[in-house]
């Protein structure tokens, strides 16, 4: 099994999320360029590194490109138990993620939520119990919390991150418009529309 470098890890999860929404039997590389906009070069070479040579090309098989993708990522040692996250910020960007779909089907098991408004977390309905910041610490070790989405006002985010660091969070989803400068041994994953568009002029 080839090693795969993370940026092909993150296109083929984000492929296994599109196949396992399409109705086709079988779909070709230029399709999934059209779906993601990604070259079909970079598509046919992040598929390669799963070992699958048949379809290359009259199409890909949907069903097994999709269950290869999920055998392989077990096999590099997805654990069965899920590694836990919060969301920190509950404005409106906050709130929207605390009850979308975006962890089903993940690695990830959302178990918390935070925000500095005291009332606001007693009135919000959620499936997911809410903390003030307050207890940001104490329920980070308690409940095992390894990463964190990051949804606070911009001129919190780099007092917040450096918090979260602190207490033992691993990695940060980075939703806020601000660069963080946080330790190299910390994954941070920038979100923000504005810096996702910078890298694709600069590429």
């Amino acid at each position: 099994m080839k090693k795969i470098s993370p940026p092909s890890r993150k296109r083929l999860l984000i492929l296994e999320k599109i196949l396992s929404q399409s109705a086709k039997k079988r779909i070709t590389s230029v399709e999934l360029s059209d779906l993601t906009g990604w070259g079909e070069a970079t598509i046919r070479r992040d598929i390669s590194n799963l070992e699958l040579h048949k379809g290359v090309s009259n199409g890909y098989e949907v069903s097994v490109l999709g269950e290869t993708i999920r055998k392989t990522f077990q096999i590099e040692g997805a654990d069965s138990e899920k590694h836990r996250c919060c969301i920190v910020g509950l404005g409106k960007l906050g709130e929207a993620l605390l009850e979308s779909s975006v962890f089903e089907g993940s690695p990830f098991e959302l178990v918390a939520g935070f925000d500095t408004n005291v009332n606001k977390i007693e009135i919000m309905k959620s499936s997911v119990p809410l903390f003030a910041t307050l207890d940001l610490e104490s329920k980070i070790r308690s409940l095992k919390i390894e990463y964190a989405v990051l949804a606070v006002p911009d001129e919190k985010a780099q007092f917040m991150a450096d918090r979260l660091v602190s207490y033992g969070i691993k990695g940060i989803v980075n939703y806020t418009n601000i660069i963080l400068h946080l330790s190299k041994n910390v994954l941070v994953e920038n979100v923000n529309t504005a810096f996702i568009l910078t890298g694709m002029i600069a590429k």
